[in-house]
């Protein structure tokens, strides 16, 4: 039976999995080789290629995006059709959760016009 990481991901088991990533391993390959949700491995698969390392191993502290860049980001992936990825890299988004709520009030409408 293989052991249950996803309580705790530490620093070594990153790496681990950065180095595959880096590799080419899939992340199908990367969940099955590190005993790991899929959905985990994609998001850290994305995340890679999309803020590099950096972004990858955690950089600490929290970011703040100002409505323009929100609102753009959101447009360029729902009407533009650019990839998650591609929309991380072009605006500096450091996580996939905030990147898909912009998109979920985009497409609700919440954002008809700059907040006052």
């Amino acid at each position: 039976m293989r052991e249950d990481r996803r309580e705790r991901y530490d620093d070594g088991f990153r790496r681990e999995a950065l180095g595959l990533i880096k590799a080419g391993v899939g992340y199908v390959s990367l969940a099955r080789r590190l005993a790991m949700p899929a959905y985990t491995a994609k998001q850290w698969t994305m995340l890679y290629r999309s803020g590099g390392e950096e972004s990858f191993m955690g950089a600490q502290g929290s970011r703040r995006y100002d409505w323009e860049t929100k609102a753009a980001a959101a447009r360029d992936h729902v009407d533009n059709g650019l990839t998650v990825t591609e929309v991380m890299a072009k605006y500096d988004v450091a996580s996939v959760a905030p990147l898909q709520r912009w998109c979920r009030e985009y497409r609700a409408g919440v954002w008809l016009s700059m907040p006052a």
